[in-house]
């Protein structure tokens, strides 16, 4: 095993929420692996499937197309991809080709599970 080998987990997080956690280099060779978790976490039922690239070391257009794809094919669904980095690089590639416009992005998995579950309503004392 070399530093940046690819390894792409899938998780069920809640009914509504699948995650695919993503490490290593997200390049042409590794593009197909990064596509069937995504279809296997979409699979489980979820309505949207979060995918954590904090831990990618590299991306090429491979990897980009295969998001973008994804993307579409979900909403396509009536689903959602959404994107958690917060890794510079990552977020410089997404913005300066434009796909920041088609790729929903969070900085951290708190964030974007702060956003995308229900919260409980808050019981609030009465006042007397």
């Amino acid at each position: 095993m070399y530093l940046d080998e690819f390894r792409a987990a899938v998780a069920t997080l809640t009914p509504e929420l699948a995650l695919v956690a993503v490490s290593g280099e997200l390049d042409l060779h590794t593009a197909g692996s990064l596509e069937a978790r995504i279809e296997e976490a979409g699979a489980v039922g979820a309505d949207t499937v979060l995918v954590e690239l904090s831990e990618i070391s590299f991306i090429d257009s491979a990897g980009l197309a295969v998001l973008v794809r994804e993307t579409e094919r979900l909403e396509g669904d009536g689903h959602a991809l959404v994107l958690v980095t917060n890794d510079p690089r990552i977020r410089r590639i997404v913005e300066v080709t434009g796909l920041n416009r088609v790729l929903r992005i969070y900085a951290t998995l708190h964030d974007a599970l702060a956003e995308l579950t229900p919260q409980p309503p808050r019981l609030t004392a009465a006042a007397h």
